[in-house]
């Protein structure tokens, strides 16, 4: 068996793959390279084996086709965007989920950084808690103005 390595400069073109067919040649490998130095490390790669974590207030529903709310979730983060409201710290915020037997999605007890993770999905949910009825009731009363 016969092997060539052809290193192309420029953009591959069909009319090459027709020549090289037309000589005998069959497709065996590609290899892609690139110049490290001129771009930004990228990380590792993500297999798409790799499951992605659902987001925190969903869950997957009991078909497996779609997500639907997590009632308990949805719950904390209500009770965690209560408390910002209120401007308690996020140190705070931990204590008092652990100390109303609320506890984190793996089961463990709620720290400052879990609470301050969480920040960025209450971003993303905070104008749909906003809108429930129930949050109407848990609103502090605005006093006057003078």
């Amino acid at each position: 068996m016969e092997r060539s390595r052809d290193l192309i400069a420029g953009q591959l073109t069909l009319d090459y793959f027709m020549r090289k067919a037309a000589e005998g040649w069959k497709l065996a490998a590609v290899e892609w390279v690139r110049d490290s130095d001129t771009l930004a490390d990228t990380g590792p790669l993500k297999t798409s084996t790799e499951p992605e974590e659902t987001p925190y207030g969903l869950r997957v529903s009991e078909d497996g086709a779609h997500l639907e709310q997590n009632p308990l979730e949805i719950t904390v983060l209500k009770l965690i965007l209560e408390k910002i409201v209120r401007e308690k710290r996020v140190t705070e915020i931990a204590n008092e989920l652990n100390d109303e037997g609320f506890r984190t999605r793996r089961g463990g007890a709620w720290t400052p950084s879990t609470v301050f993770d969480l920040l960025p999905r209450l971003i993303e949910v905070g104008p749909r808690l906003l809108k429930l009825p129930d949050w109407q009731q848990r609103r502090t009363p605005r006093s006057a103005p003078n």
